[in-house]
């Protein structure tokens, strides 16, 4: 009898959902096949250890043909499931990933940021997945269902980390770590200034072009503004609230929302949703505010250009009329100021800032 050996090729029949990331999609294949998610891009990718980086980025060629092998997907609708093919689409650079999209504080399979996700969303999916546009940093609520996004666990305070789910799990609308539904959780209403700038933020980029003050600017003109708004709304945050900062705000009616939170110091796209929320909303509330207002309300209370932003910030144009109306005071501080600064006690604030760091990292 002459032995025989036999080629049998394998398939993945699970389909890839209308904006759903890739991730998500390779998960749910892996749960769908019987196994976890780690086994299953073993099989695809043997030499590539892919969840110790952010898939949803993009996959390289070779990568990416080894998934199309496997499946009846086209490797379009794989690049539509990337960020990455989100660039090319809106014509933006790759610079925009680090500044606007979350970042996972990935570390081997952990997260130390949780993936965000809309529980009612998860509720009324067929098959529950997690969405593309979840990963977007101005993303802080549904607008479908009017309620602020989760990123950690309501039970367990873990960050959501749907890659290390298990083949028993079986679906995805489950706590990788205490296995309770994500999908059975009553959430907070939106902020309505924040939801405001999440659907101006995603007009703009659909239509290639922004609204500041009534006129027409570049996108990259709205996106620095917007950063310089972040920084100055950061800046009074830190600040006592006594000082000009806050008295500002309040001289504008400018609401501020969840007062009792301390941000940990992290760049945007590694706060968690609540803060963000909190940044965007009154950043959309400065963003509305006629420019005459905003300078008569920044001369009353003799504020300088170093009230607002650092001296070597580069103001764009539609905000240099502000700029000019603003005295420029330079300081000369003597050289032992550092020394004797580096001796004085922290504040609560600082304290807080930093256990809420270490607290992430745990």
């Amino acid at each position: 009898m002459i032995g025989t050996t036999e080629v049998h090729s394998w398939f993945i029949p699970t389909t890839l959902q209308k904006d759903e990331a890739l991730s998500s999609w390779l998960i749910r294949a892996a749960l769908d096949s019987g196994c976890d998610p780690l086994s299953l891009t073993g099989a695809l990718w043997p030499k590539w250890r892919i969840w110790s980086v952010d898939v949803d980025r993009g996959l390289s060629s070779e990568h990416l043909r080894a998934l199309v092998n496997t499946t009846k997907i086209d490797e379009s609708q794989f690049d539509s499931a990337t960020l990455q093919n989100f660039l090319i689409k809106n014509e933006l650079d790759s610079g925009f990933l680090d500044s606007w999209f979350l970042g996972l504080g990935t570390r081997n399979r952990k997260h130390r940021g949780g993936w965000q996700y809309c529980s009612q969303c998860l509720s009324k999916d067929v098959v529950a997945y997690f969405r593309l546009h979840w990963r977007f940093a101005w993303h802080t609520g549904c607008i479908k269902h009017g309620q602020r996004l989760h990123d950690q666990c309501p039970y367990c305070l873990s960050a959501i980390q749907p890659r290390r789910l298990q083949a028993p799990d079986r679906v995805m609308d489950c706590c990788s770590i205490c296995k309770r539904s994500l999908s059975k959780i009553v959430g907070s209403s939106n902020d309505p200034h924040a939801s405001a700038f999440q659907e101006s933020f995603d007009h703009f980029l659909q239509q290639g072009y922004a609204n500041y003050q009534g006129n027409l600017i570049s996108l990259e003109d709205w996106l620095n503004i917007t950063k310089l708004f972040i920084q100055l709304i950061r800046k009074i945050l830190v600040g006592p609230l006594t000082g000009k900062g806050w008295m500002f705000l309040e001289r504008l009616k400018i609401y501020m929302p969840h007062m009792e939170f301390i941000s940990n110091g992290l760049a945007v796209d590694l706060l968690p949703v609540i803060e963000r929320e909190r940044l965007f909303s009154c950043v959309h509330q400065l963003l509305i505010i006629p420019q005459n207002q905003f300078i008569e309300t920044a001369l009353s209370l003799k504020m300088t250009r170093s009230s607002f932003w650092d001296k070597r910030s580069q103001l764009p144009a539609a905000l240099k009329p502000i700029e000019d109306q603003l005295e420029i005071v330079s300081r000369h501080y003597p050289k032992n100021r550092a020394l004797v600064e580096a001796f004085k006690p922290r504040s609560k604030q600082a304290v807080t800032r930093k256990f809420l760091r270490l607290k992430r990292k745990l």
